[in-house]
């Protein structure tokens, strides 16, 4: 490209609007790759940054950088969606606050004066809400250790000694099975180990045999309940349920309180503690839920977890997890509805959210199913969740009320369901309709002793409670916000790019006057705010988060930057191209050029180069005086020219009366073969309608050779900073020069390489002329001499075609004495010059047979050719 000064420079250049979609491409796929690979949720316990000063740490700061101001322009989306949103009235809170806890202080009941409030007391709760008609009631609300107000008493009713607190709650929640939902909470630090217990547990007994894991597990329960290891050793087809103790006599009253009278007492064994249940896995037996179509693996794995005592532990309640992690920066706005937990490294247990498992009992199922980005519960609900298990949250308020409702309808003080079990209890009519027909009800503490309230995207200051309570009801009616595909994403940045580009360099003129930089500003401004009004309104109606902050970028720099090259190279550009391009290509290519200039950059492809020279020039040189040689050889250039710019090839070079041409570049195309055939065969027809002219007025004829050949060959703007030109390298130019030699050997006009004969057989006929091998190439080619286009042919040149093929056909057969005969017919029936070459062939190979590996190749000098 002349080494033009926007090449020695090395700036990147913008010239015109073609290659400044290109750039745009490669700009936006930059940032494009970062807004995909972006952080949908919370950050997962097990992932580590980066350093900050590598190479990855920097990219990672980058995309947070990224998503950080992502988050904005999602919150203010929320926000708008909340604006025409109703909120849910199929989830109400019953909220503990410091209202509750004062009228309780100053109640007749002494068993509520100091929270948190007996076990018994949150059961019978609880009972009150299902007869007011819940179909499920959540307790955010996790309860670890044994209630503080625990009498331990050893009995025989078949449990061993049991906190009375914890078993009222859980008499009381199975008075309503299937309609309570407990919770538990998980964290990332923990760990996953059982203590040893070969010091304190000696001894173990034997408290039963059962045939299924169901029974074994109830019976363990009891064991674990009296905070004894308890064993599951398989025994046959059953399970044996063995309790650890400290000596035979302890062994023996265990078995009397839990009515095994005549229980087995044996030493405890090493072995015993692969069997050995713990609490959690008791928990994990109830709580764990298996999802079709998700991988376990790609879920986030917690290593701790905080779950229900012992006694609270049955399958007439659910289990969900009230941990809600935040983003980066602080703020909720999602559940993880699925997280992983292995406890000892073993197998992977998948557990739900508290919402999740509330809907799972009201659609009275066990079966999830995850497809499509959606979360299926059982077929009566649904969820968008991305495959980590985390489900974005759609907020039905535009901002948080100032009490514990949050985003939903309704709250109930949890003082008036504390007066309508106490009325209830002494026989009186419940004073307060809470009308809570088929709705389902979170009770949460919202009071000075509840845990730090939530920031999200609609305001701080949300209550735990509240937060769950819209994921359910999100569940319920199906309905959340779904994260566009990474793919949507980058295609998003990537137009914005191209977007801004184009507009930079339409509106470029824009900027010779003041006003005129004004008015350009805005429409940069103005296509911006479209594309954030665009996302705002798909994201409000069909509920789709598609990315801003990184288009935004990607558009406003490529904008920036396409500005200041256009504004500086617009000029360049426009001498560039009429005057370089424009003396060796047609206005086609000039004009293809002009408006992607990155074509004319150097590379290595695949194209076709043609060579020809005028027969018997150097004679005719020395014949013609130079006023008449001068004209002609113009003539004959401007035909040639005139020719491969109808077949959209470019003119490389004139060689005295040689012409280099050749097809592929600088516009690609997949028939350069085909054009570079055609032109061969158009400039003889030329030829042979100007020979009469020419013959007239220089009173010479002329013949010209040619040679074909495609390759990978190496084009670009080649030579030095004074003088330069775009130009192609490689194998297959100076194998276009030997196959133009060659034609004075065998008589013909046009010689093609193999490559060339293969690609263009579709459109063209070509015969073969001779198998070589060529000095600077390790396998033999195939020379082909192009004859015409197809259906073009008569019947006589159609037979002379066939009578040489079968020639050829006993040629390499070593029937020599017939391949003779046939070749000397071809010559003297067809007038076959190519023939006329293998007849004298024919004839030293057979008086000289050749040897018995003989195959027929032909070794090529530069100028000469012998038998291999």
């Amino acid at each position: 490209m002349q080494r033009l000064r926007i090449h020695s420079s090395g700036r990147r250049f913008l010239h015109r609007l073609g290659f400044s979609l290109v750039m745009a491409a490669l700009f936006g796929c930059l940032l494009g790759l970062l807004v995909s690979q972006r952080v949908t949720g919370p950050t997962r316990p097990d992932d580590t940054p980066a350093p900050l000063l590598s190479p990855s740490g920097f990219i990672e700061g980058i995309s947070h950088w990224l998503d950080g101001g992502e988050r904005v322009f999602y919150d203010w989306r929320i926000r708008q969606l909340g604006e025409v949103s109703e909120r849910s009235d199929r989830v109400v809170l019953v909220s503990i606050d410091d209202d509750t806890l004062a009228e309780a202080q100053q109640g007749p009941r002494a068993d509520i004066a100091a929270y948190p409030w007996p076990r018994q007391v949150m059961g019978g709760m609880v009972h009150r809400l299902m007869e007011e008609g819940a179909s499920v009631v959540m307790l955010d609300f996790a309860y670890p250790e044994l209630s503080p107000r625990a009498c331990v008493t050893p009995t025989r009713s078949g449990r061993g000694a049991l906190s009375q607190d914890d078993d009222a709650l859980r008499a009381l929640l199975d008075q309503d099975p299937g309609h309570s939902v407990l919770a538990f909470r998980w964290g990332a630090e923990g760990t996953r180990t059982l203590p040893p217990t070969g010091r304190l547990w000696p001894y173990r007994v034997r408290l039963g045999s059962y045939p299924g894991v169901t029974e074994a597990r109830a019976r363990a329960q009891s064991v674990l309940a009296l905070q004894r290891p308890a064993f599951l050793i398989p025994a046959g087809k059953g399970l044996e349920v063995w309790a650890g103790v400290a000596d035979e006599g302890e062994g023996r009253n265990l078995g009397e309180q839990l009515g095994t009278a005549a229980a087995s007492i044996q030493e405890r064994r090493a072995a015993d503690d692969a069997f050995r249940v713990a609490p959690s896995d008791l928990f994990l037996a109830l709580a764990s839920v298996q999802v079709q179509g998700l991988d376990p693996e790609k879920l986030p794995e917690v290593r701790q977890l905080q779950h229900p005592v012992t006694p609270l532990l049955s399958p007439a309640s659910g289990y969900g997890a009230t941990t809600l992690p935040a983003d980066p920066d602080g703020v909720v706005r999602g559940v993880p509805h699925l997280v992983a937990y292995s406890p000892r490294g073993g197998e992977r247990y998948v557990l739900p959210s508290l919402p999740l498992a509330a809907a799972m009992r009201l659609a009275g199922t066990q079966k999830l199913r995850y497809a499509e980005g959606r979360l299926f519960i059982g077929d009566k609900y649904s969820i968008p969740m991305d495959a980590s298990g985390y489900s974005l949250l759609r907020w039905e308020a535009p901002s948080a009320t100032r009490g514990a409702r949050g985003p939903l309808a309704r709250s109930i003080r949890a003082w008036n369901v504390l007066l309508n079990l106490f009325d209830t209890q002494e026989a009186r009519p419940a004073r307060f309709d809470h009308d809570l027909d088929g709705r389902a009800v979170i009770l949460t503490n919202t009071s000075s002793y509840a845990p730090e309230r939530r920031v999200t995207p609609i305001g701080p200051g949300i209550a735990n409670g509240a937060v769950l309570g819209q994921a359910l009801a999100n569940i319920l009616a199906s309905d959340g916000i779904t994260r566009a595909p990474p793919k949507v994403d980058m295609l998003a940045t990537m137009g914005l790019a191209f977007i801004g580009a184009f507009l930079a360099l339409s509106c470029s003129w824009l900027l010779r006057s003041v006003g005129g930089a004004f008015l350009f500003v805005c429409v940069a401004v103005a296509a911006g705010a479209g594309y954030v009004g665009a996302a705002g309104y798909v994201f409000v109606h069909d509920k789709l988060w598609i990315a801003v902050a990184g288009p935004l970028w990607s558009g406003g720099l490529a904008f920036l930057v396409t500005t200041l090259y256009a504004f500086r190279t617009e000029q360049d550009v426009r001498e560039f191209v009429h005057s370089a391009l424009g003396r060796y290509v047609s206005p086609e290519v000039a004009r293809l050029v002009a408006r992607d200039v990155s074509l004319m950059k150097p590379e290595r492809r695949q194209m076709t180069v043609y060579l020809c020279d005028i027969e018997g020039f150097t004679r005719l040189s020395q014949a013609l005086p130079p006023e008449q040689l001068v004209p002609l050889l113009n003539t004959f250039l401007t035909e040639m020219t005139a020719v491969v710019r109808a077949t959209v090839g470019q003119v490389d070079k004139y060689i005295g009366d040689s012409v280099l041409a050749f097809w592929g570049a600088p516009v690609r195309t997949d028939r350069h073969a085909h054009l570079a055939c055609e032109a061969a065969l158009k400039l003889q027809a030329a030829l042979a309608q100007k020979q009469p002219l020419w013959e007239k007025q220089f009173g010479h004829r002329l013949a010209v050779r040619a040679g074909i050949d495609t390759g990978d060959l190496l084009v670009g703007d080649m030579g030095s900073e004074l003088k330069s030109h775009y130009t192609v390298m490689g194998d297959a130019v100076g194998m276009a020069g030997r196959l133009e030699a060659a034609n004075k050997e065998y008589g013909t006009q046009v010689l093609v390489g193999q490559t060339t004969a293969q690609l263009a057989s579709d459109a063209y006929v070509f015969r073969e002329v001779d198998r070589v091998l060529l000095r600077d190439r390790p396998q033999p080619v195939r020379v082909h001499e192009l004859l015409g286009r197809r259906g073009e042919f008569s019947q006589e040149k159609q037979a002379g075609m066939a009578l040489y093929e079968k020639a050829l056909i006993a040629y390499y057969g070593r029937d020599f004495l017939v391949a003779q005969e046939l070749f000397r017919r071809c010559t003297v029936e067809h007038g076959d010059t190519v023939a006329r070459v293998y007849v004298q062939r024919c004839q030293r190979l057979i008086q000289t047979p050749p040897p018995a590996d003989w195959d027929g190749v032909i070794r090529w000098g530069r100028r000469s050719t012998d038998s291999r």
